[in-house]
């Protein structure tokens, strides 16, 4: 009868062992995929507005917006909300835009007017990081 216990208290040890094996290779895959699908996502998201913001443009005459979550979100009219930006693991998810950009905020930036390095109208990500492509966030 106690042979019977140890050599099922053995498979048991195995059986554990053998999931925790499998979870220790597979949990960063996982990690990683999901960090991915996060950053597909605020790019789409950085598309969207990017093109709302140019349909915005064309729709008055060539003139871009003051209030960019204003103007786009008004009767869902061009989008139906200002969508998150994350730049994981560097910055939490958010929806805000700035107009005065750090260089890495984890926003979405938007230039009001014309300066030396971007022209009004610009849109893009307020993050220095890179994604998991090597790309930096604000080269987007």
């Amino acid at each position: 009868m106690d042979m019977k216990k140890n050599s099922f208290i053995v498979e048991i040890l195995i059986g554990i062992a053998v999931v925790l094996f499998l979870t220790m290779i597979l949990y960063p895959k996982f990690v990683s995929i999901v960090r991915k699908s996060h950053e597909a996502t605020t790019r789409a998201n950085l598309t969207a507005l990017r093109t709302a913001i140019a349909v915005y443009y064309g729709d008055n005459n060539g003139n871009f917006p003051e209030n960019l979550a204003e103007a786009l979100t008004k009767d869902g009219k061009y989008v139906k909300y200002i969508p998150d930006v994350y730049c994981p693991p560097y910055h939490d998810k958010n929806n805000q835009i700035t107009t005065e950009p750090t260089g890495d905020s984890g926003k979405w930036a938007y230039q009001t007017k014309d300066s030396e390095t971007r022209q009004q109208g610009e849109f893009w990500i307020d993050c220095s990081h890179k994604d998991t492509n090597g790309i930096v966030w604000s080269e987007y």
